[in-house]
């Protein structure tokens, strides 16, 4: 009998331990979205306390983001608009539907050719595939997959999980040196 007792106890913990037994992921469970701010000296910062990840960002570089279908690129040399991030919140349900974009980060504008750029996006989590890659983000190392494009480009898709959500950090970059100004981007990540 307690043999059984502690077999019993054994599974338990286990099954606390690897799949989160005490924990169940909902389609209204909510992560937040974090804050991306200026300061006067037009120094742009990404933080999100409930990630513990901060990002400071480049002034030469440029903020992509959309209204409706429409793209636009903000210089990141500029004070931030008090609502970049609208949405303070999102459901596990949005990130099921792709809905988990926080921002893109470019160094050049699309019309003077393919860059670097660098997108944060929050998803359900996802299965990872083949990890042929790692990129090194803060003081952590993440694996992931690397893939060249039909556009030519090359890309670096990285995971960190968070419970019931994936942070995805993707990157695209076509040179060596545009890689390395991802890295040097990420260097000062925190993570």
């Amino acid at each position: 009998m307690p043999k059984a007792k502690f077999l019993l106890l054994a599974a338990m913990i286990t099954c606390l331990i690897a799949t989160g037994c005490g924990s169940s992921c909902t389609k209204t469970t909510t992560i937040s979205t974090g804050q991306l701010s200026s300061h006067f000296d037009g120094n742009w910062k990404y933080e999100n306390k409930e990630l513990g990840f901060s990002l400071n960002l480049p002034n030469e570089w440029f903020l992509q983001t959309s209204l409706g279908r429409i793209q636009y690129y903000v210089p990141l040399s500029k004070n931030a608009p008090e609502d970049m991030v609208r949405q303070k919140t999102l459901s596990l349900e949005d990130a099921q539907a792709n809905k988990g974009a926080l921002f893109t980060v470019r160094d050049v504008m699309p019309e003077e050719g393919a860059g670097a750029a660098i997108s944060f996006v929050l998803t359900d989590p996802q299965a990872k595939g083949e990890e042929n890659t790692d990129l090194k983000i803060g003081s952590e190392t993440l694996k992931g997959a690397s893939a060249k494009t039909s556009r030519g480009t090359n890309t670096i898709t990285v995971f960190k999980n968070y419970g019931c959500f994936d942070l995805k950090i993707f990157a695209e970059y076509t040179t060596p040196e545009q890689l390395a100004k991802i890295k040097a981007l990420l260097a000062s990540t925190k993570l």
